[in-house]
């Protein structure tokens, strides 16, 4: 046995047309016609991904000095939680262990 007896036909076999009989011009001007189409609706369809993309709002941070209003409303809320807490503190300690429940 050679190696010509061991190799295996193709399965199907090569089909080439020549060249002159391949494309006729009104199969170009359809091709042409079709890829223009192509190409506006992927370029529509970039457009308006990007659109999309825009479109999303943006969060911009503005960094800036408190205003004399703010800089009072902190400082009274603050007293007014550490007062709180002062007497609180003082009710719980001083005030309820006076207090005494008489059971009949």
């Amino acid at each position: 046995m050679n190696m010509e007896e061991q190799q295996v036909p193709p399965s199907q076999p090569a089909y080439q047309q020549p060249l002159e009989a391949q494309i006729t011009p009104e199969q170009l001007m359809e091709m042409k016609a079709r890829a223009r189409e192509l190409a506006v609706q992927q370029a529509l369809a970039q457009q308006a991904q990007a659109t999309s993309v825009q479109q999303q709002p943006q969060v911009i941070y503005v960094r800036r000095n408190l205003t004399v209003a703010e800089l009072l409303l902190v400082l009274l809320l603050s007293c007014g939680i550490v007062t709180g807490i002062q007497w609180s503190w003082n009710l719980i300690v001083n005030v309820l262990p006076r207090i005494e429940v008489r059971v009949r």
